[in-house]
C-alpha cells in the first residue's frame, strides 16, 4: 500500500495534483495512506490516454475539447483565406484605400469643376426653367461620365501612382 505522496512520487506529479485526481474520481480512492500503486498507476494511464484522444471529462477536457475546435476553425479560416488570395479573389486593404480615394478624388474634381465651367453659360440666361435645365444636363453628363468604365481606370492608374 502507498500513500498519496508516493503516488506522486510513482506518477512524477505534486501531491496537490494527486490530492485533485483523487478529488475527481481518476484515481482509485482507499482510506488514508492505504492506496494502490499499481491500480492508480493503471487508473492515471487511463486517463492520460483518454484525454490525448479528446474523450476526457471534467473542465480540463472541455478546454482541451474547445480548444481544438477552435484551432481546426482557425487553421481552416488561414487555408480559406490563403486560397481565396491564390485565386486573387481578395485584394488588399491599402490598394482599395487608394483607389477609393482616387475615385472620390475624380467626383471631386468634376463637381466642382461645374461652377467655372456653367457660369458664363447660365448668366445668359434669364428664364429659371432654362437654368435648372441647364444645370441638370451638366449634372447628368458628370454622372454619366462618372459611370463609365474609364473612371475606374482612372482610379485605378491614381491609385498606383500613389
Amino acid at each position: 500500500m502507498a500513500t498519496q505522496t508516493d503516488i506522486a512520487a510513482h506518477l512524477d506529479l505534486s501531491d496537490r495534483s494527486v490530492r485533485e485526481l483523487l478529488d475527481k474520481g481518476v484515481l482509485p480512492n482507499a482510506r488514508r495512506g492505504a492506496l494502490n500503486l499499481d491500480q492508480c498507476r493503471v487508473a492515471y494511464i487511463r486517463h492520460l490516454r483518454e484525454m490525448a484522444a479528446g474523450r476526457g471529462t471534467g473542465p480540463s477536457a472541455d478546454d482541451l475539447t474547445a480548444e481544438r475546435a477552435r484551432l481546426a476553425r482557425e487553421q481552416a479560416d488561414h487555408y480559406a483565406l490563403k486560397n481565396a488570395a491564390m485565386r486573387l479573389e481578395l485584394l488588399p486593404r491599402a490598394d482599395i484605400t487608394r483607389a477609393v480615394s482616387a475615385a472620390f478624388q475624380i467626383v471631386r474634381d468634376r463637381l466642382t469643376s461645374l461652377p467655372a465651367r456653367l457660369a458664363g453659360p447660365l448668366a445668359r440666361l434669364s428664364e429659371p426653367a432654362d437654368v435648372r435645365v441647364r444645370l441638370a444636363d451638366a449634372v447628368n453628363g458628370v454622372l454619366v461620365e462618372l459611370s463609365e468604365e474609364r473612371v475606374v481606370s482612372t482610379a485605378e492608374e491614381h491609385a498606383d501612382a500613389a
